[in-house]
């Protein structure tokens, strides 16, 4: 819900997501029916986050014997991305 003066610009629009920026200074990010209100470096570590994750779609899988799934520990902050924790 937009506050009392609030209007919404868009920054982009895409067949399944929408990022608008509020003229109070959040930016929402749309995906289907969800609707996430970001600061903008969270914004901006995400898209080096979904970068990142599109380009590991595009390597070739090693054979299945040897792929094994593990994660590998977690940067203090990765890309960018505020180290002070979620807000709301």
């Amino acid at each position: 819900m937009l506050g009392q003066g609030c209007c919404r610009a868009v920054l982009a629009r895409g067949p399944c997501a929408e990022v608008t920026r509020c003229s109070c200074g959040h930016i929402h990010l749309a995906v289907g029916p969800v609707t996430l209100r970001l600061e903008e470096d969270v914004l901006r570590a995400l898209g080096h986050t979904l970068v990142e994750a599109i380009q590991q779609l595009e390597v070739p899988h090693a054979p299945s014997h040897e792929a094994e799934v593990s994660e590998p520990p977690a940067p203090a902050a990765a890309h960018g991305a505020p180290t002070g924790g979620w807000k709301q």
